[in-house]
This record gives C-alpha cells, sequence and structure tokens, in this order.
C-alpha cells in the first residue's frame, strides 16, 4: 500500500468548505480526531471558528423546504433541542461516546448546544419500524428523529413511503466525501462500507474443515456453535445464503421449508445458545466456550488486535467457499420528524471523519478493539488521510489489514430484502415449529 498523508485538518476544511460555501470546521476542532501537532497549527492559523460564521444570505434546508440564514439554522437547532436516535448497542458506546461526540460536534459546528438520546438494540431492530408505523397509525410524529439500522429497513422505508428525501442537503456537507456506491440519494447515505453477517472462528479450536456453512453440522462442532437470535435480521440473510449454499431458491417456499429442515436437523443439534447479546458473545468466545459464534464481520475486526486467532469467516487462514451476507446500515429520516434540522446534522456527524475514525485519547471509551470494531471501513479515498497512526502500523496494507477495500466492499452480493422482509416471520415460525421452540 502507498503511503498515505497523515491526518490533516487543513485537508478536511477544504473539502467541507467547497461543498457548503463557507460552512467548514475551524479552531474549534480541538484535538476531537486528530494529532495534537496539527491542532496546534491549525489552531494558530484560524483564530475565529470559520464554521460559526456559516454561509452568506439564505440556503434551501430539505424537509422544511425553506430559504434559511446560517443564524435562523443556528436559532433552530436550539430550540429542536433533543434529537432521538433508533442504534445499535456498538458495545455500550451509544450510552458514552457517542453522545459526547454529537454534543462536541454541533457546538464545533454550529456553536449551539443540544442533547441526544440514542437507543440501542441488536436483537429485534425490526422494532424500531413497528413503533413507526404504530406512531403513523395513531396519527402521531415519528418517535425517531434519524434511522441507524440496516439497509434491509431502509429499503422497505422507501418502498412504503416513509423515508424523507433529503439529500443533498447543506447540513449534510460530508456526503462529499462519501463513495457514489455508498450514497442511497435523495434518502440516505450508507454508514458502512461493509457489514457481513458471519461467524466468529476460534482457529486453535477449529481447522480447515471448516471451509463452508455446511461444516457447522460437523459433530466436532457439537455444543460449541452460537447462532442469532431469529429476530436478528443477520440470521434472515445467513438462511439466504445457506439456501444458495444448498442449491435452493430462497424465494420458492417449498425450497425454502426443505433448507429450514435442513438447519434444524444438522446444525441445530451443535447450537449452544441462540443469541445476539454482545457481552455473551465476548464471554463465550473469549473463554472458549464456543468455537464459531454467529454475529456480524465487527466482532472478528476488533480480534484482529486483542485475539487474532479468533478470525472472521471470510477472512480464515484457509479458503471457505461460501458467500456471505452483507447487510450495511444506511442512515435516513422518516416522515414527520419532530427535528428535522438536528436530523440532518446528525447526519452529517454520522459519517463525518471525526466520528468514522475517532480520537480514542479524547473518547477513552474506545478501546483498540472497540475502534475497530465500530469502523468497518472507510467509505471514500478522502478518509484515509485521517486513519490514525496506529491503525496504519498494522500492517503493510494499513487500515485493509482489517476492512476489505472499497472495490471489494462493492463486490458482496445483492439480496432482495423487501422479499427477506416480507418473509422472515415465515421462516421463523416453520424454524421454530421444527427445533420445537
Amino acid at each position: 500500500m502507498a503511503e498515505k498523508p497523515k491526518s490533516n485538518r487543513r485537508a478536511f476544511l477544504g473539502t467541507v468548505a467547497g461543498t457548503v460555501g463557507g460552512l467548514v470546521v475551524g479552531a474549534a476542532l480541538g484535538s476531537l480526531a486528530f494529532p495534537q501537532r496539527i491542532t496546534q497549527i491549525v489552531t494558530t492559523e484560524v483564530e475565529v471558528p470559520v464554521a460559526k460564521k456559516g454561509w452568506e444570505g439564505k440556503r434551501w434546508i430539505p424537509i422544511v423546504n425553506k430559504y434559511m440564514t446560517f443564524k435562523e439554522v443556528q436559532d433552530s437547532l436550539a430550540s429542536e433541542g433533543k434529537l432521538t436516535v433508533a442504534n445499535w448497542t456498538y458495545w455500550g458506546l451509544v450510552d458514552t461516546a457517542f453522545v459526547q461526540e454529537f454534543k462536541d460536534y454541533v457546538a464545533m459546528m454550529y456553536d449551539v448546544n443540544v442533547d441526544i438520546d440514542i437507543l440501542g438494540t441488536q436483537e429485534a431492530k425490526g422494532g424500531f419500524m413497528f413503533q413507526l408505523y404504530s406512531a403513523y397509525s395513531a396519527g402521531l410524529k415519528a418517535p425517531y428523529d434519524i434511522m441507524h439500522i440496516e439497509e434491509n429497513f431502509f429499503e422497505e422505508a422507501v418502498a412504503k413511503g416513509i423515508a424523507m428525501p433529503f439529500l443533498p442537503s447543506p447540513l449534510v456537507p460530508n456526503a462529499a466525501m462519501v463513495d457514489y456506491y455508498f450514497l442511497k440519494l435523495p434518502y440516505g447515505i450508507q454508514f458502512q462500507q461493509h457489514a457481513l453477517a458471519n461467524f466468529t472462528v476460534n482457529t486453535k479450536q477449529v481447522g480447515d474443515w471448516f471451509n463452508s456453512w455446511r461444516a457447522l453440522a460437523d459433530k466436532r462442532l457439537e455444543g460449541k456453535i452460537t447462532l442469532w437470535v431469529f429476530e436478528d435480521n443477520g440470521f434472515w440473510g445467513w438462511l439466504v445464503v445457506m439456501a444458495q449454499e444448498l442449491g435452493k431458491n430462497y424465494k420458492n417456499p417449498e425450497e425454502m421449508r426443505e433448507v429450514l429442515k435442513w438447519v434444524a436437523e444438522n446444525v441445530h443439534p451443535n447450537v449452544l445458545k441462540y443469541t445476539s447479546d454482545e457481552a455473551e458473545l465476548d464471554e463465550l468466545l473469549g473463554r472458549d466456550i464456543s468455537w464459531v459464534s454467529a454475529y456480524w464481520c465487527a466482532l472478528g475486526e476488533g480480534y484482529s488486535i486483542t485475539r487474532p486467532e479468533l478470525k472472521g469467516s471470510q477472512v480464515l487462514p484457509w479458503k471457505f467457499n461460501s458467500q456471505h451476507p452483507n447487510l450495511p446500515g444506511v442512515l435516513w429520516i422518516p416522515k414527520d420528524v419532530e427535528h428535522p434540522l438536528l436530523a440532518q446534522v446528525a447526519a452529517d456527524w454520522l459519517i463525518s471523519p471525526l466520528h468514522q475514525l475517532p480520537d480514542i485519547n479524547k473518547y477513552k471509551q474506545y478501546t483498540k478493539e472497540l475502534w475497530l470494531r465500530t469502523e468497518e471501513g472507510p467509505l471514500g479515498p478522502d478518509y484515509e488521510q485521517y486513519v490514525p497512526d496506529w491503525v496504519n502500523a498494522l500492517g503493510p496494507k494499513g487500515i485493509y489489514e482489517v476492512f476489505p477495500t472499497i472495490e471489494e466492499a462493492r463486490k458482496f452480493p445483492k439480496i432482495d430484502w423487501l422479499y427477506v422482509n416480507e418473509h422472515a416471520p415465515e421462516w421463523i415460525n416453520i424454524y421454530k415449529e421444527l427445533i420445537g421452540a
């Protein structure tokens, strides 16, 4: 890998300034995500936080659909006051580092103090959609201002007309940094370069005989496998690729029943537990109780620097012949939100280098392991300049020692998630019946 330039806030300033015509990050950045030596240089150059001057004149603001001055935006953000986000749990970071990051970001960019409420779950993310539909049926506003969940729910929201078009927006300048492949204009942005539903494998206990999903039936894995809870969409995606593994069509109900029967008869007997609880997965893998644990690729990516023998099934030291479902997160704004400007600012924060590549010295809740679990690959080449030195030192490929390249991420197979969303409840009921749950 060619040597990348060091983290450079001047480049970040230029990128954002070119996008929003004056709304740029200045000295107020502090050491949010950049080395202190750079911070000192830029702070000297920019005596007044340029961001707080904003743009001149008026800009068109989506969702509220009106022209606003920067001062009017500031006043509206202060009036909105607090944002509610539907999110995952991120090993507890949503309650700690993420909250402070967002507050810092809004204060830095708009000189406004706001609050944020992040509601996180890993097990039944479809519950967020149920709450949205329930609110709309009751004639209420959306209970969440921005959705930070998987692509299958985004596709459903667009199909059902509950996702608001809001891009491009002067409040989301960082969209200019995102590779075109990850833009879902005008409704959303993919905030993860990839998110494979996979298995973390203990390569000290499991050998190269584990070379496809069929190997989950091997008797050597009896009591050593964990699978997702049934309501986890990672489980749904894995059933799709399991069908492909068995030469079946997941859109054929009879063939899908055969797939579920095969899993129930061959994999279920080896299952120690069905869990999507992050702490429990860490404990079971950490104590060598489970050897092959289903979750998301982020788990093994974090272990790459703490327990490198625990590897994702997509990067095993031997050839693995099966496909992995890719279900990255997409941020989007539901219709009828209470805080439309804060929602757009939150979208910008979620794709900013300051959140995608956070400073572990400032936000100390991040360990290096958790940093790797939350990063999941650069969203575009422009992000590479902000990769911390300790990540670039992981090997000759730098950050791509752990994550796919952007080109590789574009090649992950597509799944018809609208079909999967519709039929997953049926699959779950059949599977529960087959295993006697």
